[in-house]
């Protein structure tokens, strides 16, 4: 599948699309629901991390005697920002499923 394409119609969606409404995409064809995929959200999330963790370092290395706010603000700018790189990096999405919201965590009997 190609990156940020719609599963069932491949027109392309838009980046900004993708990364200001990852849950609630419509396809601006076929009107499909969209969502990004499990697979998206976890490399997003674990560049995320990685590059939180980077930042803070980097800033404890450059000011040895710095203010230990200074890393919890670097480390907050590196999550955001490498993990909208991540969902970009990775672009996969899916058809939501409707699956109703009374029915967690077991379907009723």
């Amino acid at each position: 599948m190609g990156k940020r394409k719609c599963p069932l119609c491949f027109v392309r969606i838009p980046w900004a699309t993708v990364l200001a409404r990852s849950y609630e995409l419509t396809c601006p064809a076929c009107q499909a629901p969209l969502e990004v995929s499990r697979y998206t959200r976890l490399v997003g999330g674990l560049a995320g991390l990685a590059g939180g963790i980077f930042a803070a370092f980097l800033v404890a290395r450059l000011f040895a005697h710095g203010v230990w706010v200074a890393r919890v603000v670097a480390a907050i700018l590196g999550f955001g920002l490498i993990s909208a790189f991540g969902v970009l990096l990775a672009g996969d999405l899916v058809v939501r499923t409707n699956e109703s919201p009374t029915a967690f965590p077991h379907p009723a009997k």
